[in-house]
């Protein structure tokens, strides 16, 4: 049983702790920053638009460029996609990207904007002043875009993100301009508008196309899959040279829990090859480090990189999976294979050298620690291996 004087104790840490929480938030207290917010008007549309707009970490004092992703219903996703995408970034799922959000401002806009005309009863009458669709992709084109291109330094790569009436909106996009965007997500699309006359322009469009490249990733939530299906058959039938698509039911979502699952994993699933595989080694077994840096050059090729080549962290990873696999001198040739652009990490140095002393190699394991401690003279480990094997190294340097 808890006594008088024992209560007292957890009571004043708590009154304790929440005075020093406040005397933390008024000695910190500052804005966290997402995201700015613009107005662009609009000869198109005849009005005001809304974007809300998040550029990378460190944008304003760098000089990068970066692709774009435009984010329909932007008051509703934004918040949580501009996190993602900086996660996905941070940790080299992705490259970093501008997410520009563009607003809705009311339902009545929503379905005017996100809607081609449909001829459909239900949909007039449910769904009335829809068919702007047109007007929205102009507006799009015409003047976010360049405005955007202007206003942000930007690569040559575009996305468009949609969820509901917004995927379906995406779909029309790619059927009606394919070159405005390189990659489309389309969470839940209704695709069932208009009797499903979407889907059918699409599927003509992408068979009578030879060659688009682009991606498209879609998703259905529970329930709500009748016209995919048939979408997924007509692009079945014959593609585009350079297209690729990935549809993804998703069962445990509903229609208003699936957006943000289907932008991550949309994100994800599109830059693939932007990150080097969980397991790299088939990718290495079938043609070496130069299948590692082939693979790097095509996705920057493909992203709007034309220059980019495979991170330093990178060739590490596929170093480390090499030594766990006990392929010693793949991951010594690994390491060694350009020493001016990927010098060889010490440490690595140092993990090849105890591998091949276990080993029994003590011939490798001496180059090997030569070399680390070559790396960093500050390297003791490797200095006493090699002195109690006898090998007369360099003297320290003096500092």
């Amino acid at each position: 049983m808890m006594t008088r004087r024992s209560f007292a104790l957890p009571a004043l840490l708590c009154a304790l702790l929440v005075v020093t929480i406040n005397a933390w938030a008024q000695n910190q207290a500052s804005s966290v920053v997402i995201g700015e917010t613009v107005q662009l008007q609009s000869r198109i549309l005849r009005e005001p638009r809304t974007l809300l707009i998040s550029k990378p970490e460190g944008y304003d004092d760098g000089t990068d460029r970066y692709p774009v992703l435009y984010l329909l219903d932007g008051e509703t996703h934004f918040h949580y996609t501009s996190g993602m995408v900086n996660f996905l970034a941070k940790h080299g799922r992705i490259p970093e990207m501008i997410v520009v959000g563009i607003t809705s401002g009311s339902m009545e806009h929503r379905t005017h904007d996100l809607t081609p005309p449909s001829a459909d009863e239900m949909d007039n009458r449910f769904a009335p002043g829809n068919g702007g669709a047109e007007a929205f992709l102009s507006f799009i084109a015409d003047e976010l875009i360049p405005f955007v291109d202007k206003t942000y330094r930007t690569r040559p790569y575009r996305l468009i993100a949609g969820h509901s009436l917004g995927g379906l909106f995406a779909v029309y996009a790619l059927s009606t301009r394919p070159k405005l965007f390189n990659a489309y997500i389309a969470a839940d699309p209704s695709l069932y508008w208009n009797n499903e006359a979407v889907v059918g322009q699409g599927g003509s469009f992408l068979s009578a196309t030879k060659d688009l490249q682009a991606d498209l990733y879609v998703t259905t939530s529970f329930g709500s899959d009748e016209p995919v299906p048939r979408l997924n058959s007509a692009l079945k039938k014959k593609c585009p040279a350079g297209f690729r698509w990935n549809i993804n039911s998703m069962k445990e979502e509903d229609h208003l829990s699936i957006p943000l699952p289907t932008i991550y994993r949309g994100l994800e699933t599109i830059f693939e090859e932007w990150r080097l595989p969980v397991d790299p080694l088939p990718l290495y077994d079938r043609g070496g480090i130069e299948a590692i840096h082939r693979r790097f050059r095509e996705a920057g090729e493909r992203f709007g990189y034309p220059d980019r080549r495979t991170p330093p962290f990178t060739v590490s990873l596929v170093v480390s999976a090499l030594l766990l696999a006990g392929r010693l001198e793949d991951a010594a040739k690994v390491l060694m294979h350009d020493v001016t652009a990927y010098p060889p990490p010490w440490n690595q140095l140092d993990a090849l050298a105890r591998r091949y002393e276990s080993r029994g190699d003590s011939e490798q394991a001496i180059r090997y620690y030569l070399l680390s401690l070559k790396e960093n003279p500050d390297n003791e480990f490797a200095r006493k291996k090699l002195v109690a094997k006898g090998v007369k190294i360099p003297e320290r340097p003096q500092e």
